[in-house]
This record gives structure tokens, sequence and C-alpha cells, in this order.
């Protein structure tokens, strides 16, 4: 056990949690001063603010690296749809009130005189019994569309269902246009004070989470099934066409990224936001604070697979096709490779697998042998030979050799 939450109610004198709250101080983070001192080795955090605490062990020979969250009582309401919740003080029914999921809305009682009982106000054990995610009320989506996503991943990876009246209010979330509306207010903000929109923000958790999961191939296909891929964009939807990409790409990471130097949940999202259309791209990869390099693989991947085409389309040799390719990252001829017709996507296949692999018959140690001083030439000779190499031109160090006589005198060279 790594994690604990406990929270401390802010409700005094009442065990069914309905008094007022009568506390002036914070009582999660008192609690919390209080085990410090039982557990001086402890790291104690306090974040007043929001009246929450944490205790932090690092490699304990008891309690090895526990982490326990302190956290009173609260109550949230959120100003408007999609953001950020405003907090107070409050029961512990309230504040399991607050969770997303019934399965999500239990706890275990630790003060006398009923220690051990278990608080289940909303049929959270029922739930979990009839392996359900069931939310906790009808505007849940309303206020938090992420909530959509919390609510495939537990479904996928507990193998639950998510209860016919809560996908009703997904369906109705997403059918009401809110989060678009939403959208565009925070795109205002954006522009004016470049800060990116909450609901983005955790948006970008939820879907890390998912992409980056064993189980995330699933989990796609139930958000697309809800048509939950909306709440990134309102025209993105999990068509066959866009399906077909994201298995595309999940082969091309297999095959030519098998040691995971790129980062892989990342480059399924940039496929995801590459079937908008170019103008939405952008502003969606910017409000999802994409790293640098996706933004702009995204901004120039039109012009990049309008160029490819239209040297295809030449019939060109394999060392057009070679130095064509070799321009671009291989997270770009991923995407590109995924979003192109079959005669495409073979050119980058041939050279991802086959042309990339062949080398010159000679390298610099040899052209120094052969008497050539090292300096810039030696990159356009080795350029040369490789591009005859790909051409069937040269092929082995002899004629490699008579190339470079001919083509790069030695006495020139010399003097």
């Amino acid at each position: 056990l790594s994690d604990i939450d406990i929270v401390v109610d802010g409700c005094y004198g009442n065990p069914n949690g309905n008094g007022d709250f009568v506390s002036s101080g914070s009582p999660a983070v008192e609690l919390a001063m209080d085990l410090q001192k039982h557990y001086p080795a402890a790291r104690l955090d306090v974040h007043g603010q929001f009246q929450t605490a944490a205790l932090l062990w690092h490699n304990d020979p008891i309690l090895d690296s526990l982490w326990i969250d302190i956290a009173t009582a609260r109550t949230e309401f959120y100003p408007y749809p999609a953001a950020n919740p405003e907090v107070e003080a409050s029961s512990i029914r309230q504040d399991l009130y607050r969770r997303d999921f019934t399965i999500n809305a239990l706890a275990l009682r630790l003060t006398p005189p009923l220690v051990g009982e278990l608080l289940d106000f909303f049929g959270g054990v029922l739930d979990l019994e009839q392996r359900k995610i069931r939310v906790l009320h009808s505007n849940s989506f309303i206020e938090d569309p992420t909530r959509i996503y919390r609510a495939v991943r537990f479904a996928v990876r507990l193998g639950f269902e998510i209860e016919t009246q809560t996908k009703e209010y997904i369906r109705y979330a997403i059918s009401s246009g809110i989060y678009e509306k939403q959208r565009e207010e925070s795109n205002k903000s954006f522009d004016q004070n470049r800060r990116v929109p909450a609901l983005e923000t955790r948006l970008k958790s939820e879907l890390k989470y998912i992409l980056q999961s064993p189980y995330w191939k699933r989990s796609l296909k139930l958000l697309g099934e809800l048509k939950a891929l909306r709440c990134i964009h309102p025209t993105l939807e999990l068509s066959p066409q866009l399906w077909r990409q994201i298995r595309s790409v999940d082969r091309c990471l297999q095959r030519f990224d098998a040691h995971r130097s790129l980062t892989h949940w990342e480059i399924r999202l940039e496929v995801l936001i590459a079937y908008l259309d170019p103008e939405y791209r952008e502003k969606v990869a910017q409000n999802l604070q994409l790293q640098v390099e996706s933004l702009e693989r995204l901004q120039h991947l039109e012009l990049a697979k309008n160029q490819i085409i239209e040297t295809l389309f030449q019939s060109p040799k394999n060392s057009q096709v070679f130095w064509l390719f070799k321009a671009y990252s291989l997270p770009m001829l991923i995407l590109i490779a995924v979003q192109s017709t079959r005669p495409v996507r073979q050119r980058i296949w041939q050279y991802l697998t086959q042309l990339q692999e062949i080398k010159p018959p000679l390298n610099g140690n040899d052209l120094k042998a052969m008497g050539y001083k090292p300096g810039r030439q030696f990159k356009q000779m080795l350029d040369d030979l490789l591009t005859l190499t790909l051409d069937g031109a040269v092929s082995d160090r002899t004629s490699a050799e008579a190339f470079l006589k001919q083509n790069y005198p030695l006495e020139a060279k010399l003097s």
C-alpha cells in the first residue's frame, strides 16, 4: 500500500455528518501535525489554502515509501460548466457526494464508537458487486466532461459496465453542446492571457492515462461508441477510417520503435488530432499542451504530405525516395503513412525497412586509406556513393573506388 487518503469530517458532534462546520482552523492540517509528532521521519507538506496536508515516508524500514493525503471534508460547486471547482468545508457525506462514481464514494470510519464502519451513502458496494460504473448525479458530466473519460477508463480496466442511465447522462451532456460553448469561451480567454483552459488541462491528463495503458484500444473503442471524442473537438468521431489509422500507427510503433525511444501515447494523440481538418489541429494541440515537436508536426503535416505525393507521383529512383524521406523524423513519417494511400505507405515502408539500411561500400576510413584528406568533401563523396548504391550503379568496393577516382581525382584533392 503506497497511498492512503484520509478525510477529516468538518462537522463535529453529529455522527450522521449533518451538523454545521464549527472549526475555524483546518482539522486536516491539525491531524497531520499531530501524526508527524508521532512519526518524525515523515515529511510534512501543508496546503493551508485548500485545508489539506500530506505525510510522506521515503524508504522507511517499516512503511517504505508511504504517502498519506489528509483533507478536510469538503463540498464543491462549479461556477460554470467545465470550470475548476470551488470548494468549502462540509460533512463527510457531502464530501463523498462530490466524487465521480458510487464505487469511489466509499469510506471507512476511523474514530470511535464505530471504528471500521463502512460509509456507503450512495450504493457503491452494490455497484461493486454488480460490476457497474454509476455516476452520482445527473449533472456530473455537464460539470466535468473528463468524468466521461474516467468512466470509460474504470470500466475497461476493471471489466465493469457503464450503467445504462449513466450512459444516457453521457450522451445528453455531449449532445447538449455545452462543451463547444465552454471551449469557445475558454479559447477567448486563452487568446487574451495565454492561460490554458482548465477543461483541456484535465482532459489531457485523462487522455494520457488512457492512451498509455495496456487497454487503450478498448477504451478508445468505447469512447467512440459514446461519441466522447467530441470532447476533444466537436467534429472528431471514431470513424472506420480513423480506427484504421489508429491500428496502423500501433503496428508502426511496434515495428520501428520497439525500444520506445518515442512517447507512444503522444503519437497516438497526434493521430487523433491529425484526423481533424487542418485548420483545427493547431488550436486543439495548443490547448492540450502538446510538446513543441508535436505542434510542429501537426502544423507541417499537410505540406509534407503534398510534397511527398508530388514527388512519388513522378516514379522517382530509390535514391530520390531515400533523400526525400530522410528529411523527416520517424513520427512525421508515421503520421504521413497512416493518412496516405497504399502506394505512399508502401514507399514509406520500403524506406524504413530497406532503403534506410543500405550503406555505401566505402566509409570514411576507406577514403583516408585511398589518400583523401578528411574534410567537408568527405560527406559529399559518401552521399554520392550512397546515392549510386541505392540505385544499383555501385555495388562493391571496386566500382565505388572507380567512381571516386573518376569524379574526385586524387591529384586535384592533394593540390
